[in-house]
């Protein structure tokens, strides 16, 4: 419901908040679309939601690493489609 997730939106921790919105803005032009996106990411997001500390920072390091990656696999394939386009 609209409520339950403005709630969960409410409490999340900044950094964390601000990393599902870097997966969400990202998941828009990534291949498998942006609704399979934001369905992996709150379960991944959900599944380590008692993770706090350090542990909590190593996560959205890691988190970074995997957006830096998404838009690598973006870029890859909008390199492809302009080169098909050409050849």
């Amino acid at each position: 419901s609209v409520e339950l997730t403005l709630f969960l939106f409410v409490v999340m921790h900044p950094l964390v908040r601000d990393l599902y919105k870097k997966v969400l803005v990202v998941g828009r032009d990534y291949p498998l679309g942006l609704e399979e996106v934001r369905r992996l990411a709150k379960e991944r997001f959900r599944r380590n939601g008692d993770v706090e500390g350090d542990d909590l920072k190593r996560a959205v390091r890691y988190g970074r690493y995997l957006v830096d990656e998404m838009v690598g696999v973006v870029q890859l394939k909008k390199y492809r489609t302009l080169r098909q386009r050409y050849d």
